[in-house]
């Protein structure tokens, strides 16, 4: 197989003397992704570059929870950090967009002064735990801001549990023309046989949206550690499902640090880049990635 490009469709970059993050406030409080104290410390381009070790060429920042107040200056944070970088890690940013309130087109016009933007990013779902402490997913509100995203040509990052996917899957229906990025495998919390067989059933059901691509990123959130034959099930099925040309690799890089090195997870991406055609690897490990958001 020839050279790969590799890209990192999801992975985040803090300062925290620069922007407030309420979720890494909590000392020794559990949170749905694991315990945070080892990461609450800055994570900037010069460690994820340590970390990746040059084996990626582009990458897409993710918005990842800070205070309303500083989301455009998280975006800044970014942006400054692209520019330290050649405009490459990251190449793009999934910026904080609140999706709840009735017109986003002022958040939008804001975010879309950094050329750098390329999606929007709100959490509908985290956790069937924590799911209660995050405001209702309303149909008639996000609806009509779903279809100003895709009027902009910007996509939307999309973070949700089983028990919402029948909701939000009908009104995107409703919006076939948005790029939609499914994350971390659409949070498989249940990966019983019967969890595992629902999941397939899900994700044939999203697959049917055109404009949907799904990231194989954030396992290890759902396992709280690093199984690599639990990543290759499920990234493997969701090959089967979505084709190549429709899936991208993140590694959730600081989060999942948590519980895995990059070296292991990128050992993991070879593998299951392995089991495909030459043509379907150079789409899993970049090509997805870079036409979704258009790097």
């Amino acid at each position: 197989m020839r050279d790969l490009v590799w890209i990192d469709a999801h992975h985040h970059l803090w300062d925290l003397g620069r922007i407030d993050y309420p979720w890494l406030h909590a000392r020794g409080e559990e949170r749905f992704f694991g315990q945070p104290d080892p990461i609450r410390r800055n994570y900037l381009p010069t460690e994820y570059l340590e970390d990746a070790a040059e084996r990626i060429a582009l990458s897409v920042h993710v918005q990842v929870g800070a205070r309303p107040e500083d989301e455009l200056a998280e975006t800044a944070f970014v942006d400054d950090c692209s520019k330290a970088t050649d405009g490459k890690l990251p190449a793009a940013a999934v910026v904080a967009v609140n999706m709840g309130v009735a017109d986003i087109d002022p958040a939008l016009d804001a975010q879309l002064a950094f050329p750098l933007t390329r999606g929007a990013r709100h959490m509908i779902g985290k956790s069937p735990q924590e799911n209660a402490s995050l405001p209702p997913f309303r149909p008639g509100v996000w609806l009509p801001n779903f279809q100003r995203l895709a009027n902009r040509g910007l996509s939307f990052d999309l973070q949700l549990t089983e028990d919402q996917y029948a909701m939000v899957l009908r009104t995107l229906e409703r919006v076939p023309e948005l790029g939609v990025a499914l994350c971390h495998f659409g949070s498989p919390w249940d990966r019983s046989e019967a969890g595992f067989r629902r999941w397939t059933g899900w994700m044939h059901r999203f697959a049917e949206l055109p404009g949907l691509r799904i990231k194989l990123s954030g396992l290890s959130m759902f396992l709280h550690g690093w199984d690599e034959e639990v990543f290759m099930r499920y990234g493997e099925a969701a090959l089967g499902i979505f084709g190549a040309e429709r899936c991208m690799l993140g590694s959730n890089f600081p989060v999942d640090k948590l519980y895995v090195s990059y070296d292991r997870l990128f050992s993991a991406w070879v593998r299951l880049a392995g089991s495909c055609t030459q043509n379907e690897a150079e789409s899993l490990a970049g090509g997805t990635a870079q036409t979704f958001y258009r790097l």
